[in-house]
């Protein structure tokens, strides 16, 4: 199933990193704190939708990334009231069943293993840390492998071989929404 994923999704995945300037995105404080405003604006929106279609929604708890994001932007000068005006993503994600919120979540958690990756590239580029502004993309410190691995184990426990087709379109259909969302034209 893992392998059919990573397959099934590989173009809309190579999409939205060749969309992705890291480099502009990084460049400054400013731009940075632009990015997350867009993250935060996705994830306050998604997170308690996938939430509410998990068969287990504890096995969410800890991966909830919300609160890391409002963290940061607060470190880095966002007052409340501008987090409460931030625009929110208009999410058509279609979340009624487990298998839709897993194959959703399989973006969101793959994207913890790039998140790697950048924040390696905030801290070169603006001396930022897990305590200063980069909590969101160092949100499993070095547990980032074990966490996947949690999350394939659950993936492939809680949703039938039947199942498959609707992880892998809910999979497409995130990317999509998220490339919308992060890269308006």
């Amino acid at each position: 199933m893992l392998q059919r994923l990573k397959h099934e999704t590989a173009d809309a995945h190579a999409r939205i990193e060749q969309a992705f300037d890291l480099e502009a995105r990084t460049g400054s404080e400013i731009a940075y704190r632009e990015l997350l405003g867009r993250f935060y604006g996705f994830h306050v929106v998604w997170e308690p939708r996938v939430e509410a279609a998990l068969d287990h929604p504890a096995f969410f708890h800890e991966r909830r990334k919300t609160p890391l994001l409002i963290r940061d932007l607060r470190t880095l000068g966002t007052g409340d009231d501008e987090i409460e005006r931030l625009a929110l993503c208009d999410a058509h994600l279609p979340m009624h069943s487990s298998a839709e919120a897993f194959g959703s979540l399989y973006v969101i958690e793959g994207s913890t293993l790039g998140g790697t990756i950048i924040a390696r590239q905030i801290g070169r580029r603006l001396g930022l840390g897990i305590d200063t502004g980069c909590s969101y993309f160092r949100c499993y410190g070095d547990r980032v492998g074990p966490m996947w691995k949690a999350f394939g184990a659950e993936l492939l426990m809680r949703t039938r071989s039947h199942d498959e087709d609707v992880v892998i379109a809910s999979a497409n259909r995130t990317f999509d929404m998220l490339h919308a969302w992060l890269f308006p034209s």
